[in-house]
């Protein structure tokens, strides 16, 4: 017989809240106040304050005791009582339950059916929703946990019995939640995978993903270039209930919720003022929920998807374009897919200003008729300034000579800043492809956060490599301390006029230096900066005395494979050391 102690303190509790319950669940007749109040003027809480002294008040309680309350006045007192009695008083809000409180449900609750007040406190607990207990031991105020146990295939009462169990009442058998079960849980097959229980510790086969792939292992498809992260992670349950769910497939939730869960920036578009249609019915009507062999996982190219709903050969279509021939042209190259604040769906990463002006600053009476020819030279009617960084920089970039603004620039409006077509380093890998990381490495963030821009400088410079600083002042103008400036809402604001914001911020790897900054990192007296002698107490293996000692002695500017991005193929911080350090 399973057996619960309750101290002193919670005893008390429970009794005051029995007390508060007498009143809920009578038949409404009044309780007397000693002297005459009038509700309208008095507050309640100021002689009842233990009302609101809980962690989960009723809001009625904290909003307005007239809610559930009447009074009357008579023979200068006051009598306060409650409009109905019974669980009658509650459906006045909680009208959704009705059927599980008068009995009419499939499958009901008795407690229910009872009086609210058998799991609920009137005013308000100390516990979620309001129970007179903590949530895992509600349900052992009247069922036995032994007997619970043996009435399930594996130990339960340390589960929440409402992960599979509606506590209202259900239209299932058992009073089960959710119309999507998993076939083993139909089954009652639990050993498909959970290991024979030890006592009552119920434990899984296996661990995270590999356990749902031994049923489930074609759900992401191996040639599939783009597998969704969860997948690649194990973390199924974040999306699926591994037992039983309200929704197909097992879903924890509805449509574009599930996504936004993890999307939130996607979210914001997607809920706001200038949100897509589209997605009113799911990410799935463009996105493979597991695995795509398309970027983001889209379930064809993207002027293809477009192409599903609006056709390329509406004349209206072509009319809101300026008459462009809409089968050229990309529609992400001014679309916001999810949602914009900016105009129909105009992504506003970044717009061109004439764009926003209208269409005659750069067109003719057509799209296709532009101004002075098009190309560069109508950019540079009034980019003369960049003009002029590409015709006098002492390091060229030569894709200026073989390629056309628009080739990186949209002309019109783009997700990503400076009106670039592509986030991050997508850019540059078009041509800079042995940059990119190799399999199983880790990109340097400058790049996947902001982009190759964050190091080189584009249209041309000073420096080698198109560097934008040379040597440690580079990589200090981001990982120092005392030179990155951090404000007041947490942006990180970085040299070169780069804010990193929210997670990213919080994650960037900043380090303290001397005052000279020439050592200290990454331990004390460790130099950054100067010739390797081998003279110090460490031994320094010869091929490195002679060279010079900076940032890139020890971490690779693009990839590589630790997440540090150590050299020597270092995966730690004790490889590293070695490689320099032999003894």
């Amino acid at each position: 017989m399973g057996t619960h102690h309750r101290s002193p303190h919670r005893f008390g509790l429970y009794l005051i809240i029995a007390m508060a319950l007498s009143m809920v669940t009578g038949n409404g007749s009044a309780a007397d106040h000693p002297t005459l109040v009038n509700p309208e003027t008095t507050t309640c809480v100021t002689c009842h304050d233990e009302v609101l002294a809980v962690r989960v008040p009723h809001p009625p309680a904290a909003d307005d005791c007239l809610t559930c309350h009447v009074f009357e006045a008579s023979e200068g007192e006051t009598s306060v009582g409650l409009m109905e009695s019974g669980s009658a008083l509650c459906l006045a809000c909680h009208d959704g339950l009705a059927a599980a409180a008068t009995g009419e449900i499939a499958v009901p609750h008795a407690p229910v059916v009872d009086d609210c007040g058998t799991c609920h406190g009137a005013h308000g607990t100390d516990f979620d929703a309001m129970l007179v207990v903590e949530p895992a031991l509600i349900c052992a105020e009247c069922h036995d946990l032994d007997d619970t146990d043996a009435a399930h295939p594996l130990p339960v009462r340390r589960a929440d019995c409402r992960t599979c169990h509606e506590a209202h009442g259900s239209k299932n058998a058992h009073m089960l939640r959710g119309s999507s079960r998993h076939v083993p849980f139909e089954e009652g097959s639990c050993d498909a995978c959970h290991r024979t229980p030890r006592g009552t510790r119920v434990r899984l086969l296996q661990e995270g993903g590999a356990l749902c792939e031994a049923c489930h292992g074609d759900i992401a498809n191996d040639g599939d270039a783009v597998v969704h992260t969860a997948i690649k992670q194990g973390r199924c349950v974040e999306c699926h209930d591994p037992h039983l769910a309200d929704r197909p497939h097992l879903l924890k939730a509805d449509g574009g919720e599930l996504c936004f869960s993890c999307h939130p920036d996607i979210a914001e578009r997607a809920k706001g003022p200038g949100a897509h249609a589209a997605l009113e019915d799911g990410c799935d009507g463009c996105h493979d929920a597991h695995s795509s062999d398309r970027p983001a996982m889209l379930l064809d190219d993207v002027d293809e998807l477009c192409g599903t709903c609006h056709d390329s050969a509406d004349p209206d279509l072509r009319r809101l374009h300026f008459g462009a021939d809409m089968t050229t042209i990309r529609c992400l190259g001014c679309h916001d897919p999810h949602g914009s604040s900016s105009m129909p769906l105009i992504a506003n990463g970044s717009i061109h200003p004439p764009f926003r002006e209208g269409c005659s600053n750069c067109h003719g009476a057509t799209a296709q008729e532009l101004e002075g020819g098009g190309g560069n030279a109508l950019c540079e009617m009034c980019h003369d300034d960049v003009a002029e960084t590409i015709a006098t920089a002492a390091v060229p970039h030569p894709a200026m000579e073989a390629m056309e603004c628009v080739d990186c620039h949209s002309p019109h409006a783009s997700r990503q800043p400076k009106l670039l077509r592509a986030a991050g380093g997508e850019l540059c890998l078009d041509c800079h492809e042995d940059q990119a990381g190799g399999e199983g490495e880790s990109v340097h963030r400058a790049i996947s956060w902001i982009g190759c821009h964050s190091c080189h400088l584009p249209h041309g410079g000073p420096s080698e490599n198109l560097l934008r600083a040379s040597g440690n002042d580079l990589c200090n103008g981001c990982h120092l301390k005392n030179r990155v400036k951090v404000d007041r809402n947490g942006d990180v604001r970085l040299d070169g006029g780069f804010v990193l914001r929210g997670e990213r911020a919080r994650e960037l790897e900043m380090i303290g230096l001397d005052p000279f900054l020439r050592k200290n990192h990454p331990i004390p007296e460790h130099p950054v900066t100067g010739m390797i002698d081998g003279k110090g107490r460490t031994e320094v293996a010869k091929s490195l005395v002679g060279q010079e000692m900076t940032c890139r002695l020890c971490h690779e500017p693009h990839a590589a494979a630790s997440s540090k991005l150590f050299t020597w193929k270092a995966t730690n911080q004790a490889e590293l050391c070695i490689a320099c350090h032999p003894k």
